[in-house]
């Protein structure tokens, strides 16, 4: 199967797998995970509704690989549950 035929939640899934939990990540190696843009996700890393960034230095954030893996997982499986439900 071709990689642009498989459904975007099966997709979603295999690329988190290719993130490490450990270690951290600039914001263009974490946005192929996530369903938005660089914009909402340094927003949102403002004002708490994504994990926090990490200065590196004055031009350079990045993100703790684990904190956005544990908010991948919290926000898809309500997502993955009603598709479930609806389905029974």
């Amino acid at each position: 199967m071709s990689y642009s035929s498989t459904p975007t939640k099966t997709r979603n899934k295999n690329l988190v797998k290719l993130l490490p939990p450990q270690g951290m990540s600039r914001a263009k190696d974490i946005l192929p995970f996530l369903p938005f843009g660089r914009t909402t996700l340094h927003e949102w890393s403002q004002d708490g509704r994504f994990p926090a960034s990490i200065k590196l230095s004055p031009t350079m954030v990045a993100w703790r690989n684990s904190d956005v893996l544990e908010w991948i997982e919290n926000h898809s499986n309500p997502a993955d549950n009603t598709q479930e439900n609806t389905n029974d």
